[in-house]
């Protein structure tokens, strides 16, 4: 099986929790990484490694929303940002012709909201999200 088309262009997609329709998500950075034990032991004359279980770390940075329909303020605790919870998060990456050529789905933790405006009206929030499930992120690629 030949691996040649290259995923380039600006496609993709960000699936969050219910409570993450108070973002938009214009991009995202996520790092797949993995923890290295070293096992070399007594008379072992070479360097013995292992690697650990697959982990995520990452950001997103959007617009964020508010219900412009309300008629007075609510307080909501379910946001991403008020929540303590793991929530579901999936990353996904198109070429423009299939419908998901590589997709990153994980129970995360969200954390460090950076909120700003500038005075031409762009509105952003950016975040930070962890894997925290105990469980290795579901890595699935289009080969």
């Amino acid at each position: 099986m030949a691996i040649d088309t290259f995923v380039i262009g600006n496609d993709g997609n960000v699936t969050m929790p219910t409570s993450g329709s108070v973002m938009r998500v214009r991009s995202f950075a996520a790092n797949l990484s993995r923890v290295e034990s070293e096992l070399t032991g007594f008379a072992d004359t070479g360097r013995r490694k292992r690697l650990g279980m697959l982990d995520l770390t990452g950001s997103l940075t959007g617009v964020p929303a508010v219900d412009s329909t309300a008629s007075t303020t609510t307080a909501v605790t379910s946001m991403i940002w008020m929540n303590t919870a793991t929530q579901a998060l999936t990353l996904t990456i198109y070429d423009g012709a299939a419908a998901a050529d590589a997709k990153i789905a994980a129970n995360c933790i969200f954390n460090g909201f950076a909120f700003s405006v500038d005075k031409s009206g762009d509105s952003t929030v950016t975040c930070n999200f962890a894997n925290a499930d105990g469980a290795a992120p579901v890595v699935t690629w289009l080969v």
